[in-house]
Formats: C-alpha cells, structure tokens, sequence
C-alpha cells in the first residue's frame, strides 16, 4: 500500500511549539512558503517593471559612479567627455541586443555560465560561472559604498570616519531583506527607485537644456584644446586618456547580464518580459550616462572633496532656487542624494538576486558544493546569500571604503562574462547556417557584440591590472581552481557509486512473489531511508537481511525528494518530482515483495528535507511501534577536508535527532576506496 504524503499542505511541524530561535527567525525572515501553492509563483515572478526595478537597478544606478569616475579619469582632456557619453551609449545598446538574443535562446535564465555551459563547453562555462560569482559580489560592494557615500556628502566631513561601518551595516540589512524573499526587497524599495528616476532624469535633461546654447561655444573651445593637447602630446596621450577614462564608466554596462540570468523571476510570457526589461534598462542606462556625461561638460564640474562629482552638479544646476523663503534647491539637491544612496542599495540587489543563482546553477552541476542549490522555507537560496554578503564585506574592508578602488576592481569579468557568452552564441547561429534562413541577422548582432565585448575586456585587463585587477583576475583563478577540485572529487564519488550500481543495480525486480498486503502494525519493521533506485539502496536492503537473520518480514521504503534551485521553476516541476520520487521509490517495494517480504512506500518533497524525513519517521513509529530504522552512509578510505565539507552528514544528524526521540536508528557503511 502506498501513501504518499499530500504536497499540498504544510508539513505538521507547523503546527509544532516553536522554539525562541524559530520564533525570532519567523520575525526576522517571515513565515515558511508551500512550494506546491501556484500562488507562490505568482508572488515571487516580477512584471517588466518590477523586473526594472530588481534587475535593472543596478545599471540605471551606476549612473551615481560610473560617469563621474569617467570624466574624473579624463585629467584636463574634458573635452572628450561628448565622444565618451556616445561610446558608452553605443556599448549599452550593441550588448544588450546581443543579449536579446540570449534571452531569447535561454528563456528559462541564460546567464553567462548556462551559455558557455551548453554551447561551449563545461568548462568554459566554469570560467564564466566565476567570473561571474566574483563579479556580482563587487556589485554589492560597489553599489553599498557608493550608496554611502551619497548620503556621506550631505553629512559635515567629520562624519566621514564611519564610512566603512556604514557599508557593512547596510550590507548586513540587505542579507537579512533578501533572506526574507525577493519579491519583498524590491516592493520595499519600489518608491525609492520611482524618486530617483523622477528627478534624475527631469534635473539632468533640466540642466542639459539650459546651457544648450552655449554647445557652440564649449565644442569650439574643446577643439582648440584639443587641437592644443595633440600638438604637444599626440593622439597616443589622447586615445590612451579616453581608453581610461571608458574602462573607469564601464561599470554602467554590469547590469545587462543580470536581466538574462535572472529569468526565472519574470512573468509568463517570459521573453517578451525579459526584452521589455532589458529595452527599459538600456533606454535608461544610456540616456543617464550620456546626460550626466554632458552635463559634466557643459557646466564644467569641479571636483570637490568629501564630495560626489553628482552631488556638486546637482548643487551648480539649483543654485539660486528658493520659494517662500526656503532654499529648494538644497532641498531637492538633498531629496536626490538620498534617493541615490537608496537606489544603489537596490542595486546591490542584483548581486543578491544574481550570485545565489550562478552559485545554484554551479552547485547542480557539482563544481559547487551541493548545499548551494538548497532552497530555505522562504524560497532563497539562504547559502548563497550569506556568501555573497561576506565576501561583499570583505572586498570593502579590503578597500577601505574607497569607491575608486572597487571601481579599478570592477568590470574585468563582466567583458569576460560578455566575450564568453557571445563566442557561445555566435558558434550557435554558425553552426544553423544551413538550417535557419534567419541564421546571418542573428549571427552578426551576436559577431558584434562578441568583437566588442573581447576588445573591451584586453583593454580593461591592460588598464586595470596594475590598479588592483590583477587581485580579481587572482582571486577568480583560485576560485576555478577550487571548482575544479569539486568537480573531481564528486566524478570520483560519483564513478565508485556507479560501479556499485553495476553490480547490484542490474538485479531483476521480478514480480512479488507476496500480495500487495497491509503491514501490520505490532510486527517488527524495517524503515529503509533511500533516495534513487540504485546499488547503494539495494546494498541498503541487503544488509538489512544479512545482519539481522530474517528478523524482518516487512519493509517500509521512505524517500524524501529536496526542493532546490533546479526544480522550484513552477508546480509542474514540483509536481514531476514527487512522482519521480514516488515511481523510484516504489522499485524498492517491488524488489523487496519479489524477495517474499512484505513492503510499501512511503514518499513526500519539501524544502527542508531533513525536518522532512524526521516528521514521517516519528509518524511511522507511532503507527509501527516495533520499528528500526536504517540509513546508508558513504564512508571514505580517509576522512578529510574535502569528505566532511562536500558531502552532508544526514545519516549522522537523523541518528541523532531520532535516537533523542528513543527510536533505534542504525547507520550501515557504503564503502568507497
């Protein structure tokens, strides 16, 4: 007899006396979510706009640093600042229509490692997973410092000092926000984005528009000084400045890939969300830019310390503005500033939203440890999160608080990111020449964007790499180094287990040689926790029998599938699950029954699996007192390092919670040399 438990319900522990810590824990993150309600589908998929918001944020707020270290970065060759406005601009559109057609190709999520994954090789897509890790943890950094110091420059100077401390508390509240959920990190700061563009976009154009007719004359003047600078230092001084000065902007361009590895999250239909998402973020991103860029220009904007070159343009454009007797343009100057800091705080949301799925991604593919890819009750991926928070803290410590230090650091593996994806998808298009009429369109935007992207990433490699480059090309090597060790060492467990499967996994299931009869209750039972079908559970089995002479006569075969990132896409997937688990599970029936035994399945999917199993265990002895319970634990040659930190010790943790329950829990070895 089967009994499935119902997936449609909270499991029973939810009606349990919860601890102080659960209590707080409930506080702080919220209530557990039913992965199996479609209504949790629907709360957690963002509408073209929400999507903007989450997903886009982080480029439409590098409009706070990007274009002021660029024309910081052009020393005395200000005049040009019009040629870099144009080029970025140019860089937005030709690798956001580049990556349309990711999104169209991937529209399940197509981030950078998925592409190289699947149309390069693993490998490859190992590098642009890492790269793309490392990346998404500068953007927190990035974004929170900048962030900081907007607010910092409407404080006096002697408050400077708690800079640091400043970023590292706002990145701790944005772990616990998003630990809470995505959906309501960005409903929170929804308002935050609507100010900042309201009066970002009015003030910029405002102050663009004012000082329109004086465009002859500054173009007149910047040809003369350029004409004076290509006299005495040549076009190599100049090309060099504006190569510099773009590769200190181009942290404008990180958000582009956020919006196609983040798909997962967009409402039905999904590419046309997706295209609409990135359509608003590059339409925003460049016109910031290219204004703010502009704006530098026209009004001359000196650098001013302690504060943002932002800040001392919005305080030149409302100088002068008053009503009633109050200064309104402090006021607004103010309103901005705050917003901005706000607003960049959004966009480290990105990196939130962005690394934990890169992470998972890895983690399914097992050059990641495994526990990445497992979901909270609150539907996050809860490992990943507190990663990518500490390791944001800690490239803040690194740099001091210093935004031109992250900025050096920033950017390097975006171009990486971009060249890899590109090369995959022009090899795509390549290779259906003789398939899709449509094929050469296709192939030249992706040919374009891939041309560009590898002569940005050369050019920020050279510029950078002696500005502190060098530690993120560092830091990005040892990490693909340790996903490779992972890698080799779960296809080596993975090869021992195979060959176990060989042996006992080619068993007949035959056919029951008992009918498919209730168990009874006051008989002595054996509770066999499996997973698959495999020579590990069949050993399982076996052992059983072995060592304890015949003592069973009834076997109940529980399975519990894990919820992770890669099956929480939508009900259907949940559902699939649950009869994959059910179907798997039910071949150890079949097999035990073939032997004369008695035996049925037992099976339920939850988030947290581990309380999971521990609840139908209690249920199980409290319906079949006389019960054991068995479990089946790798066991390695040596325990070491990499044995204890990549692979979980359930067997062990279970032995525990149940013999503290007075039930009798027995852990039999698998042994792998």
């Amino acid at each position: 007899m089967v009994r499935p438990s119902a997936p449609s319900t909270p499991p029973k522990q939810e009606s349990e006396k919860l601890t102080l810590g659960k209590r707080i824990r409930r506080t702080l993150l919220g209530e557990r979510r039913n992965p199996f309600d479609p209504a949790v589908f629907h709360s957690l998929s963002l509408v073209a706009f929400f999507a903007w918001v989450g997903l886009g944020a982080d480029g439409i707020s590098s409009a706070n640093y990007g274009p002021e270290e660029a024309f910081l970065a052009l020393h005395g060759v200000d005049f040009l600042a019009p040629i870099l406005a144009i080029m970025i601009a140019a860089t937005v559109w030709i690798i956001s229509a580049a990556y349309m057609q990711v999104i169209e190709y991937f529209p399940t999520g197509g981030g950078g490692y998925l592409v190289a994954s699947k149309l390069l090789s693993p490998k490859a897509g190992a590098l642009a997973g890492s790269g793309l890790v490392i990346d998404y943890i500068l953007t927190i950094a990035v974004s929170v410092v900048a962030g900081v110091d907007a607010v910092f420059s409407t404080l006096p100077t002697e408050y400077g000092v708690l800079r640091i401390e400043a970023s590292i508390a706002v990145v701790v509240l944005l772990v616990v926000m998003n630990l809470r959920g995505l959906k309501e990190s960005i409903m929170i700061l929804l308002p935050i984005f609507l100010v900042f563009v309201v009066t970002h976009v009015g003030l910029v154009t405002f102050g663009f528009f004012i000082h329109l007719p004086d465009l002859p004359q500054r173009t007149a003047e910047s040809l003369a000084h350029g004409q004076d600078v290509l006299a005495k230092e040549g076009w190599t001084y100049i090309a060099a400045a504006l190569l510099t000065a773009f590769s200190m902007g181009a942290g404008t361009l990180t958000g582009i890939e956020a919006i196609a590895n983040g798909m997962l999250t967009l409402k039905e239909p999904r590419v046309q969300t997706g295209k609409r998402t990135m359509i608003y973020m590059a339409a925003s991103l460049s016109f910031l830019a290219t204004m703010l860029l502009f704006n530098f220009f026209l009004w001359e904007t000196p650098e001013v310390e302690d504060r943002t070159l932002n800040a001392v343009l919005f305080e030149q454009i409302t100088g002068g503005w008053q009503a009633g007797g109050f200064h309104v343009g402090d006021i607004l100057v103010t309103v901005m500033l705050f917003s901005a800091a706000l607003l960049l705080f959004v966009a480290a949301q990105t990196g939130f939203i962005g690394g934990p799925r890169v992470l998972a991604n890895m983690a399914e593919d097992s050059w990641l440890p495994h526990r990445f890819g497992h979901l909270s009750e609150r539907l996050v991926t809860q490992n990943g999160i507190l990663l990518m928070g500490g390791a944001a803290i800690g490239f803040i410590l690194y740099a001091g608080g210093s935004i031109t230090t992250l900025v050096s650091l920033y950017a390097i593996n975006v171009f990486m990111d971009f060249s890899l994806a590109q090369a995959g998808m022009s090899r795509m298009w390549w290779s259906k020449r003789k398939e899709d009429p449509k094929w050469l369109s296709h192939f030249l935007i992706c040919a374009v964007g891939l041309t560009v992207s590898v002569l940005l990433l050369i050019m920020m490699i050279g510029i950078k790499f002696t500005k502190g480059g060098w530690l993120v090309i560092l830091i990005t090597i040892l990490f693909l180094l340790l996903c490779f060790k992972i890698r080799n060492h779960y296809k080596q467990v993975e090869d021992k287990v195979r060959e176990l499967d060989d042996i006992l996994g080619t068993l007949s299931l035959g056919e029951s040689t008992v009918k498919a009869e209730s168990l009874k209750p006051g008989e002595p039972t054996a509770v066999v926790l499996v997973q698959r079908f495999s020579g590990q559970g069949i050993h399982l089995l076996l052992s059983t029998q072995r060592l304890f002479g015949g003592r069973f006569k009834q076997f109940i075969f529980l399975s519990v599938g894990a919820i992770d990132t890669g099956r929480f896409k939508g009900v259907e997937e949940l559902n699939s699950l649950q009869e994959e688990v059910q179907k798997e599970t039910e071949k150890y029936v079949t097999l035990a029954r073939s032997y004369g035994l008695r035996a049925e399945a037992r099976t339920s999917c939850e988030l947290d699996y581990m309380a999971e199993i521990e609840r139908l265990c209690i249920e199980i002895h409290e319906e079949f007192p006389n019960t054991v319970f068995f479990a089946a634990r790798l066991l390695f040659w040596k325990d070491t390092f990499w044995t204890r930190f990549l692979h979980n010790e359930t067997p062990m943790t279970l032995q525990r919670r149940l013999m503290f329950h007075g039930l009798q829990f027995v852990v039999l070895p698998v042994r792998l040399q």
